[in-house]
């Protein structure tokens, strides 16, 4: 994420209008950010490119992130939040994971934001200080939040007897497999499909499939 700027007196001295500048160039840059990697591609923005879109110096930057990567990691978490990782709670647990997988579906098929995604998660192959932030703060919090969900819907009675990180794994693994690897299409059906197939490890003995694994 973000660094702090360096203020050390400085943000006191000159008020509440320097912090107000610091946040309005903070948000420029990420809008600069998103803007050129949907004109360009990830790949081809260089920080140079963000900062004289964003009309800021490019030691800007640098104050506030280390990389290009850290960077895009910030405009992704902020400017379209945590809601496409995170599963969410109707009481009905299967529900959730369908919605669940849904909702990366949709980030997944959008081509500026998987451009995004994969272009940080290749990203964080070199950089390490990116890596252990997506480890860290990213997916551990996330990760964290999704098992409790599932661990609650146990509880009520609802796909009990999976281990809720293996099973967050299943599901969510081949939808980065076919986004960072194959290129090979993503739907929601084929996100019905992943979710049918790896609950069927659940299936009544008789074969009777639960009404919620339409496929």
């Amino acid at each position: 994420m973000a660094r702090e700027p360096d203020r050390r007196g400085h943000a006191r001295r000159t008020g509440g209008k320097r912090i107000g500048e610091g946040r309005r160039s903070r948000a420029a840059i990420l809008q600069a950010a998103v803007d050129l990697s949907a004109e360009r591609g990830y790949n081809a923005v260089t920080m140079e490119a963000i900062a004289s879109r964003a009309h800021v110096g490019k030691p800007t930057l640098y104050r506030w992130w280390s990389s290009k990567g850290t960077l895009f990691l910030d405009a992704l978490t902020e400017r379209f939040g945590e809601p496409y990782f995170q599963v969410g709670d109707t009481g009905d647990l299967i529900a959730d994971l369908r919605n669940w997988l849904y909702g990366i579906t949709e980030l997944f098929l959008d081509p500026v934001l998987s451009d995004l995604v994969a272009g940080v998660a290749g990203a964080a192959q070199h950089d390490p200080e990116l890596a252990a932030i997506l480890h860290q703060q990213l997916h551990l919090a996330l990760s964290g939040r999704n098992q409790e969900r599932i661990r609650a819907g146990q509880r009520d009675g609802q796909l009990i007897g999976f281990d809720p990180l293996l099973l967050e794994d299943l599901l969510v693994a081949p939808l980065w497999y076919r986004l960072l690897i194959t290129a090979r299409p993503i739907s929601r059906a084929y996100a019905d499909t992943i979710l049918n197939t790896v609950l069927s490890a659940a299936a009544p003995s008789s074969g009777q499939q639960h009404p919620c694994w339409r496929s």
